[in-house]
């Protein structure tokens, strides 16, 4: 059997100027009503024998029929895998494996004792809430919640204060499951928190008060093994994922279970470096409380009986350490991490090892060049969506020219550059626009408590504005450029302040930088700062970097203050916290360490 796909398009007769991935269907027949596409609409080809079948392009059961599950919920995936591979491992974590039976049975034990747990409470398919380190409970809770028919809501356990209330009285959170070392984060905040009705901890201290609300983890970890008697349905919530939060306060988005659809769009790109061909490995040195590491790396490997290697975190010191101990096909990154990795000194090893590639997002095109020319690791950029409705992979690369394009939409995805009016854009680099993506599959996006008006993101048809900005090639590989905060207008000019970042990161002595807009007295009434974080031990004046940007850019693009940091703020996901630099700016206290180059001195 032969697969390939094209696109309907009506037309009387004739196909002469026209590609061969076309296809052509007399007007006759559709313009019938029983004719089940739309015009230019996209469909599967399938050559079976002497038959040549048309069919709707990502239709959801036949995505499922294809893969032999029923459902495509969380809980079915494993508990499939769990028979079909048995004591494969699906999971490290230190030197010890958990197998895909025992982590379906380790996840039943948890789900089993919240069943109880939840028929104690006389609650109805809650939130629950939980805050842990990457740990192989976090992995057998995520599973178990799942099981229970709960709604799990992933928290990333640096928060503090007000930002952690806040999602955990978003999410409506009913039950906490936290480890010992987050605890104080929660109490300094739970008189605002009366929708928490358990707190269960794990890793406390022998002599802990446990009391009605307080109990401990173990408690919950029931002698069933079995799977639970609870049937859930792809179309049935499944969690409730945060968003960065980089312009303003986190959205909560819902995700149902046919999310780990996912598992085929990434694993069916990943065929292209052997998923599909055991034993393969993938090593994980992201937060599980995203859903990057999860969604992309950890259900792909399940539905391709793949294994995954979990770190606590991302350690440069003992990353080359765990390359060569677990000897991993891939590895998942931030863009951050391939620049601590190219920054670290050459040695005679850096091209002995196992890894083939690394998948992951934020990869600068000068770090990602270095990166492949130094280790000889193929870098696989994408472009995602904590709203889960667009994802794009570029699997090409260096080996097609395609350094710095974060790729095309991963199957199940549409995605095209429009203009301010929403109108559809024609590719090239003039033609820059924002971003817009949907699923494929006909489900719409979901956000949870949102105060927001959200017909202001989605448009007909169900086109979600993701307030991000690229344009697309003539081969349809998007090139990522900035977000709205990173748009800045100079004059009459615009352009993104990714353009400033590309040239200043190209300097022999430059780590990493941020650009954005700064309002003034002058200029304007804004102007351009700059935060760099130099090598250490590297010694670079403001007048020279500055007189190396008048050399790369053009006049309207060079900063006027600069900054150097040792580090720049961000989130979890790797990714710059521009507003705090931005904020910054209002602290006088802080602007002792800005240098205009106006002025030839420091602000203050």
């Amino acid at each position: 059997m032969k697969n390939a796909k094209g696109r309907i398009l009506s037309k009387t007769s004739g196909n002469r100027g026209y590609k061969s991935f076309w296809m052509y269907i007399p007007s006759k027949i559709s313009k019938d009503r029983s004719f089940p596409f739309g015009d230019k609409e996209e469909v599967l080809i399938e050559l079976k024998g002497s038959r040549l079948i048309v069919h709707k392009r990502y239709n959801i059961h036949d995505i499922i029929k294809k893969y032999g599950f029923d459902d495509a919920t969380l809980p079915n995936i494993l508990e499939k895998k769990a028979i079909m591979n048995k004591d494969l491992p699906l999971f490290y974590f230190h030197d010890k494996p958990f197998s895909y039976k025992e982590t379906n049975m380790n996840s039943n034990r948890i789900a089993n004792g919240l069943i109880k747990l939840i028929k104690k409470l006389n609650l109805s398919n809650p939130k629950i809430a939980l805050m842990f380190p990457n740990c192989p409970d976090f992995i057998f809770c995520w599973f178990g919640i799942a099981k229970a028919a709960c709604i799990f809501v992933a928290i990333n356990y640096l928060l503090k204060g007000e930002l952690l209330g806040f999602m955990l009285n978003n999410s409506d959170a009913e039950i906490l499951i936290i480890d010992y070392n987050f605890l104080s984060s929660f109490k300094e905040i739970c008189k605002k928190l009366p929708g928490i009705k358990k707190v269960i901890i794990k890793n406390a201290p022998e002599g802990f008060n446990y009391n009605k609300k307080y109990i401990n983890y173990e408690e919950i970890i029931s002698d069933d093994v079995e799977n639970p008697n609870i049937t859930v349905k792809h179309f049935e919530p499944l969690e409730i994922l945060y968003t960065s939060g980089t312009t303003g306060l986190p959205k909560g988005v819902l995700y149902k279970n046919y999310y780990t659809l996912s598992g085929i769009s990434i694993g069916s790109v990943l065929e292209n470096v052997g998923i599909n061909h055991s034993p393969h490995t993938i090593y994980i040195p992201m937060y599980l409380f995203q859903a990057f590491p999860r969604y992309f790396v950890i259900i792909p490997a399940i539905y391709y009986n793949a294994s995954v290697i979990i770190a606590e975190k991302f350690d440069i010191s003992s990353f080359w350490d765990d390359i060569d101990h677990f000897k991993p096909v891939g590895f998942c990154y931030y863009g951050a991490y391939l620049s601590q990795i190219v920054n670290q000194q050459p040695t005679g090893n850096d091209r002995k090892h196992s890894v083939k590639y690394a998948l992951g997002i934020g990869a600068f095109e000068k770090i990602w060049d270095a990166f492949e020319r130094r280790f000889g690791i193929r870098v696989l950029e994408g472009w995602s969506l904590a709203e889960g409705v667009g994802l794009t992979l570029n699997i090409g690369g260096s080996k097609v020219g395609k350094i710095g394009s974060v790729g095309k939409p991963a199957r199940g995805f549409d995605v095209k550059i429009v203009d301010s009016n929403g109108n559809k854009i024609p590719p090239g680099r003039d033609n820059v626009g924002e971003i817009v993506a949907r699923m494929a599959l006909p489900f719409k996006l979901e956000y949870y408590n949102f105060q927001g008006d959200i017909n202001n993101l989605i448009e007909k048809k169900r086109w979600f504005h993701t307030g991000d900005f690229g344009y697309k090639d003539r081969e349809g590989y998007v090139y990522f450029l900035g977000t709205k905060i990173d748009m800045i207008y100079k004059g009459n000019e615009f352009f993104f302040a990714l353009d400033i970042e590309l040239i200043a990161n190209s300097h022999p002595l430059i780590i990493e930088s941020a650009a954005f807009e700064v309002p003034t007295d002058d200029d304007f009434n804004h102007a351009i700062k700059l935060c760099a974080v130099i090598k250490k031990e590297a010694s670079l004046s403001y007048d020279s970097l500055h007189n190396y940007l008048k050399e790369n850019l053009a006049f309207f693009m060079v900063p006027r203050y600069y900054e150097f940091k040792e580090e720049l703020p961000k989130n979890a996901y790797g990714l710059v916290q521009k507003y705090l630099l931005i904020e910054e700016w209002q602290n006088k206290q802080l602007m002792k360490n800005v240098f205009d180059i106006k002025s030839k001195n420091f602000l203050i």
